[in-house]
């Protein structure tokens, strides 16, 4: 995806740096396409992908949300955790 940002690009132009084959490269991007995040393209016959922009600002989007949501569980855990610890040290060590 990252490569897509700067334009548009064959499935050989995807693979160059990856030391995977095309047909595994294909499916990755098939994923990608059922997510709507790339699309393909038609000139002659070769197929470019393309990004998606508005598409991957959507799941941007969609996972900050949950990512903010995310962050006040662990804030809440460590504050839950901190108090755990301070409790402890007030009570001093167990005799048993």
């Amino acid at each position: 995806m990252a490569r897509l940002a700067s334009g548009e690009a064959s499935v050989t132009e995807l693979a160059e740096p990856f030391a995977m084959s095309q047909p595994a490269i294909s499916k990755h991007l098939k994923v990608l396409e059922r997510a709507g995040l790339i699309s393909r393209g038609r000139d002659a016959q070769r197929r470019p992908r393309r990004l998606e922009a508005q598409r991957l600002a959507e799941a941007t989007e969609y996972l900050e949300a949950y990512r903010e949501i995310w962050e006040a569980n662990y804030q809440r855990l460590d504050a839950l955790h901190d108090e755990k610890k301070t409790r402890k040290k007030k009570l001093g060590p167990m005799k048993g």
